[in-house]
């Protein structure tokens, strides 16, 4: 085989697709998966690679993008993943979405400029001090610890163009 026919073979070797076979492994410093490549070959210990800021732990069915260190088949190391079944199928052009693919839930940032954020189990929590500019509208009733927007009671209710005291808790 000629020096430029092995050059050949190896950036063809460079690159494949796989599937995990089985949990991602957090205990070391980088995570690594079992990867059943589309040949038939099967690696152990493969490390992932995640984008600076992101994590996620793929689960066993995910697709993995591989890269083989100098084109050697033994060498992987997974530089992208994805599960397209629980992938949402109702994106527009230019749409943007981090989703779950188990339970649904996303952060939906939308072509139109709108963002849309929708938990699967209906809870969001938000631990900071919040500023809104704009409006806020709500269907649900609103609390600021026991005092509710709905049904709250207040104090010294006097007849006529008095003001009433602070709300009570109900």
């Amino acid at each position: 085989m000629t020096s430029l026919a092995r050059l050949a073979r190896r950036v063809a070797m460079a690159f494949g697709l796989g599937r995990q076979t089985a949990d991602t492994d957090e205990s070391r410093s980088t995570a690594t998966v079992q990867v059943a490549l589309t040949s038939g070959e099967l690696r152990s210990d493969v490390p992932m690679m995640q984008l600076y800021g992101f994590a996620s732990r793929p689960v066993p069915g995910s697709d993995l993008a591989l890269m083989f260190l100098t084109g050697d088949r033994t060498r992987a190391v997974a530089v992208a993943s994805g599960d397209q079944r629980g992938r949402p199928a109702d994106l527009s052009p230019g749409d943007v979405a981090v989703y779950h693919p188990k339970t649904g839930s996303r952060i939906w940032l939308k072509g139109d400029g709108s963002i849309e954020i929708t938990p699967a189990a209906g809870k969001l929590t938000i631990t900071a001090d919040v500023t809104l500019n704009g409006g806020l509208s709500a269907t649900g009733d609103i609390k600021a610890g026991e005092i509710s927007l709905q049904k709250h009671l207040t104090t010294n209710v006097e007849p006529g163009s008095g003001k009433s005291g602070p709300p009570a808790a109900a």
